[in-house]
């Protein structure tokens, strides 16, 4: 396969992962704040920026609903908005349709002529989760297709693996970014990790919404409940979102299908993607949620996010012969 076409099918994988993501952290974002105090709408508009990197490109605009809603779906100078994000899988898929089924290129240029076809600043004033909602539904039902249509040659697994990857880093982002709050939130006389790296248990009342939004966030919400019923420990979330081998969302499932996917195409010859990715991977596999308490949370799940960018390029380097230029570091700084 020519490295261009592998690279196009690699970041049509990540674009629609992040546009469905985007779609799914906002409008839970919206659905939270119908539950929480008025004056937490700021900080959590925030955080999700934060989540997203993209607070430096919204620079020192005031952080309001208002004002950060149309800029994650409408802003076309935003590269990680819903639209921009859409628009660019499309172009990525348009350049491979002789790879890719006509069914899956049908399904990702629906999408992308639904939300043109939209008055999408009416929809956000008007029926902003309905919107949201159709983003989810199609981005899933892009993924479906694909799996139904595509032959498991090197075209799916260029795809399947950004979309991991992506998929990763997100997760890492929002388990980082959330918990942090939250910690912030209970402030010293109430840590949710203290100093010797205890495991946090038991979730205050106030935090409940927070950590139930989080699972939400990753769609994760319904698979958590039917695990741990009632309970809502940070350390339980923590722990089903980053070491659940069998959730779709969770770090380690990503990271054990992405590791798939690179052995699949490398045919078993290892190379500095797989062994990045191998060491990344058994970090994770090996530890349960105590030892990643005591090791430090937002330090392990920083270097993460680090090792899966390094994945990226190191792919980048082996099979496209140029470095990303759209991963979420790339478009926080560009």
């Amino acid at each position: 396969m020519l490295a261009r076409l592998a690279e196009n099918l690699f970041w049509a994988g990540r674009y629609i992962e992040r546009a469905e993501d985007t779609a799914r952290i906002v409008d839970v974002t919206y659905h939270t704040l119908l539950e929480s105090p008025q004056g937490e709408a700021a900080d959590t508009w925030a955080q999700v920026l934060d989540v997203l990197y993209l607070r430096p490109r919204f620079g020192d605009r005031p952080v309001t609903g208002e004002a950060v809603v149309p800029f994650l779906v409408l802003d076309r100078d935003n590269p990680g908005s819903i639209t921009s994000s859409v628009h660019k899988a499309r172009e990525n898929a348009r350049s491979v349709r002789e790879l890719i089924s006509s069914e899956l290129w049908e399904a990702i240029n629906d999408l992308h002529l639904a939300l043109g076809s939209r008055d999408l600043p009416r929809d956000l004033a008007d029926q902003p989760f309905e919107l949201f909602g159709t983003v989810r539904r199609a981005s899933m039902g892009i993924y479906g297709v694909a799996s139904e249509t595509m032959p498991r040659d090197e075209g799916w697994r260029f795809m399947a693996l950004g979309r991991l990857l992506e998929r990763a880093e997100m997760t890492c982002r929002l388990i980082d970014v959330r918990f942090g709050q939250l910690e912030a939130m209970a402030g010293p006389s109430r840590r949710l990790a203290g100093a010797s790296g205890e495991v946090p248990r038991g979730a205050d009342r106030a935090d409940f919404h927070h950590w139930i939004a989080v699972l939400k966030s990753a769609s994760a919400f319904e698979a958590y409940r039917r695990r741990y019923r009632a309970s809502m420990d940070p350390a339980d979330v923590v722990e089903f979102l980053l070491l659940e081998p069998d959730l779709p969302r969770s770090v380690l499932f990503c990271l054990n299908g992405a590791m798939h996917q690179l052995d699949a195409l490398r045919r078993g010859a290892p190379s500095r993607a797989t062994r990045l990715l191998g060491r990344t991977t058994s970090a994770l596999q090996y530890r349960d949620v105590t030892e990643l308490f005591e090791l430090g949370l937002h330090d392990l799940l920083d270097d993460v996010q680090e090792q899966v960018q390094a994945v990226a390029e190191a792919v980048a380097d082996e099979f496209f012969r140029q470095h990303p230029a759209g991963g979420l570091q790339a478009i926080a700084t560009s």
